[in-house]
């Protein structure tokens, strides 16, 4: 035999097992219903379903329950004027930011049509929505970045990798944004922007069907990476950190849900908080309660449709919302 012979038998090979895992698992037939419909024997079906999980073309997952508050969820609604609110806590041997991200990808995947367009941004809590994104055969689709990237993040984390992640798993075309986030000046910014493979990007990124985004916040660990982008002397920082509520896709924002400063975001290569307001679902993912005045801020600038948090985050707003409102009564 050959070699061109052993490469169409592996071929073939490749093709019975892919056959019988579908059969299995999405058909959901017998063993022995397989093997009727393939012509084999049952025993010969158990080692090609085997073989399907080793070679990795089948993966099985265990998700652990999680525990929506919807009550606390009305409460949030009503006060922060959001039309959906998810508020998750985990099973005990599982992770929050595991738990919101199952939610998002939910939240995400079951209003998804062919030929639609996700546009993302960045940080932990979009990697972990979009590693629980099932296999989809939507077709057409197509993902995108909201902003450039950056430079002092883990991979995992950055926008380039969360969307390729996300594509992958939704079988979708992935569109990547080559453009750092954040250069040095204004001039600079409007020049990378005009360049057409950025406007491109940005053109579709605009046009997109659904926004996905992390939240940050005054305080929080992403916001502080956010800020090193900047390069800010130590009074900069001081005062950015001093003014500033929240950010999504590199745009800092105040308590109102304003742009904090023209200086910083007029360094942004990315879409601007009003093109992103302009989508028609954004999706809004937070965790932990240091995520507090980033979810305010993002609630009343009216960015987000969909807000997935944990209990600790949702606990953590309504004692603000609460103090704030005895402070003013």
């Amino acid at each position: 035999m050959d070699q061109a012979d052993r490469i169409l038998m592996k071929q073939r090979e490749t093709e019975l097992i892919l056959q019988a895992a579908r059969l299995y698992y999405e058909d959901e037939l017998s063993q022995d219903q397989v093997a009727s419909k393939l012509n084999t024997s049952r025993s010969n079906v158990s080692r090609m379903l085997t073989s399907a999980r080793r070679l990795g073309y089948v993966e099985i997952r265990i998700i652990a329950p999680t525990s929506r508050h919807d009550y606390i969820a009305n409460q949030l609604m009503e006060k922060l004027e959001v039309n959906d609110i998810q508020v998750i806590a985990p099973d005990r041997n599982d992770l929050s930011l595991n738990a919101v991200g199952r939610s998002a990808a939910h939240t995400l995947q079951k209003g998804l049509k062919s030929n639609q367009t996700i546009a993302i941004s960045w940080g932990r809590g979009l990697e972990a929505t979009v590693v629980n994104c099932r296999k989809d055969s939507i077709h057409g689709l197509k993902v995108t970045q909201l902003m450039g990237s950056m430079s002092n993040v883990m991979t995992s984390v950055s926008a380039e990798e969360v969307g390729r992640t996300l594509a992958r798993n939704l079988n979708a075309d992935f569109i990547p944004f080559s453009a750092p986030v954040v250069v040095s000046n204004q001039k600079t910014r409007d020049s990378l922007m005009a360049e057409p493979s950025v406007s491109r990007v940005l053109d579709i990124a605009r046009k997109a069907d659904v926004a996905l985004v992390g939240i940050g916040s005054a305080g929080s660990t992403s916001s502080e990476m956010l800020i090193e982008e900047f390069s800010l002397s130590k009074n900069e920082r001081e005062l950015t950190f001093k003014n500033m509520a929240g950010d999504i896709a590199a745009r800092f924002f105040n308590a109102q849900g304003r742009i904090l400063s023209a200086n910083l975001d007029n360094r942004v290569i990315g879409l601007t908080l009003d093109e992103i307001r302009k989508i028609p679902k954004v999706i809004g993912v937070a965790s932990g309660a240091d995520k507090v005045l980033g979810v305010i801020g993002a609630a009343r600038s009216k960015l987000i449709d969909h807000l997935i948090i944990d209990l600790s985050c949702a606990n953590a707003i309504l004692k603000h919302l609460v103090s704030t409102e005895v402070r003013t009564a």
